[in-house]
């Protein structure tokens, strides 16, 4: 009993290993647009206007290269599929947190903290 217990867990944990493994083939290669959007079920427009209007946001979603090409993140990808109104909440709050408060440059910033 014990052993086809474990031979039945040996089959699940090859699979699960396989699951891993096809899992990570996909998701190194969401980092275009097209990818993304194949991968979302959306066209490359709603990608496009999903990051104008802070949808997905830079650095958290997206970064730019070197060329200021869309470089997308794959696990944050990810996370947005399995909860895209989570990160749209967040996003929300982000935006608003931004405009609270002034953001200035550490640089700046020393300078000001000087003065006083």
């Amino acid at each position: 009993m014990f052993e086809e217990l474990e031979n039945t867990l040996t089959k699940i944990l090859e699979k699960l290993n396989n699951q891993e493994i096809m899992l990570q083939m996909v998701l190194s290669s969401l980092t275009t647009s097209k990818q993304v959007a194949a991968f979302l079920g959306v066209s490359t427009r709603t990608i496009e206007l999903w990051v104008k209007n802070g949808t997905l946001v830079q650095d958290v979603h997206y970064y730019r290269n070197d060329k200021n090409r869309l470089v997308f993140i794959p696990n944050a990808i990810l996370e947005y599929k399995k909860n895209p109104k989570k990160a749209k909440s967040n996003t929300i709050e982000k935006i608003v947190e931004k405009e609270k408060v002034h953001i200035i440059h550490p640089t700046a910033k020393k300078f000001v903290n000087g003065l006083q």
